[in-house]
């Protein structure tokens, strides 16, 4: 996520479900995919540690909700999302066409209790951290 960057645990109670057509018919041991499933996330805080940083992932044609807990800082401030879209998952820009993908930045305010993540999409949220707990 960037050079000193402290990467932050990430924990969820949607895990991956299991395959509908499983090679050969057998069911899998181990599930691949996160209890993020079907988002994939990632967190890290900056190495100055005033700001944590949330990467989301939402590769379905549907808004995925997410509750947001952190725990170990307090977040308070203005914070950001940077959100690439595109109409569908093909979604590319190329030289003289209309642009296919957006890249906007969002102003949201305080950390929200849950996220909407708008289909076919990226976003990054930076939330500022106001105090670190012990």
């Amino acid at each position: 996520m960037g050079s000193g960057m402290l990467p932050v645990a990430v924990s969820g109670n949607s895990p991956q479900p299991p395959p509908k057509y499983p090679l050969g018919g057998d069911q899998p041991r181990t599930r691949s995919g996160s209890p993020t499933y079907p988002r994939d996330i990632a967190a890290a805080l900056a190495a100055d540690r005033k700001y944590l940083t949330l990467a989301v992932v939402n590769a379905t044609e549907s808004v995925q909700s997410l509750e947001l807990k952190v725990t170990g800082v307090r977040l308070a401030g203005r914070s950001a999302l940077w959100q690439m879209t595109g109409r569908d998952l093909g979604a590319a820009n190329h030289v003289g066409p209309e642009p296919q993908v957006e890249v906007k930045e969002i102003e949201i305010g305080d950390a929200p209790p849950t996220l909407s993540v708008v289909p076919i999409s990226l976003n990054i949220y930076r939330f500022p951290v106001v105090q670190t707990l012990q």
